[in-house]
């Protein structure tokens, strides 16, 4: 089996939200309640799996190391959130995540720091205008959500302060129009007044 990355894993977990919403619907209260006692069945018995492989694995140095590694995998680190038994804290993974991207945002003249983390959200400054090949302060802004979401895939908002956007110094041609029309008209008013 290839490894998969977290958006792979939210598309499960959806798939998985759409079935159950399904099941949940059904007419029949007895086929209903089987399937949703059989869900939650086998999630509590993946739950316990997984608490205890991570207990099994807290109890020696090795255990610690490899448990590490596996926190990373994008899948892992979704089914041990699902789970609630990530062996590293939430804003703990949050921090190495914008402290990862942290040598890509400086080659593009960015930075990135953690304001903190509540409730899920996450609020992050993110300084610099993106400058570099084909990078802007959107750019910046999502090499910073990409590695906050795939660190912490419970996280529900990202709140970046500070980024430009790449449209911040854009002004709409519309807007510009009235004055030249009003200098125009001016011009015509002055001529006619001077050929009176």
């Amino acid at each position: 089996m290839t490894a998969i990355g977290s958006s792979e894993f939210q598309a499960y977990t959806e798939r998985i939200e759409r079935l159950v919403e399904r099941v949940s619907s059904l007419a029949d209260e007895d086929a209903r309640t089987a399937a949703l006692g059989l869900l939650q069945s086998m999630m509590d018995l993946h739950g316990m799996a997984a608490a205890r492989i991570v207990e099994l694995l807290n109890a020696t140095e090795a255990g610690r190391s490899a448990l590490a590694k596996l926190s990373s995998d994008p899948l892992i680190c979704g089914m041990f959130v699902l789970y609630g038994v990530h062996p590293v804290p939430l804003e703990e993974r949050v921090a190495r995540a914008v402290e990862s991207v942290g040598p890509q945002l400086r080659k593009h003249g960015g930075s990135a720091a953690l304001i903190g983390v509540a409730d899920s959200v996450v609020r992050v400054t993110v300084q610099g205008s993106g400058n570099g090949c084909g990078s802007s302060g959107d750019a910046l802004k999502g090499m910073v959500e990409q590695a906050i979401l795939e660190a912490a895939p419970e996280v529900i908002q990202v709140v970046v302060e500070g980024a430009p956007s790449t449209a911040a110094g854009f002004v709409p041609l519309n807007l510009i129009q009235p004055a030249v029309i009003q200098t125009a008209a001016k011009e015509e008013k002055t001529y006619e007044e001077s050929a009176a």
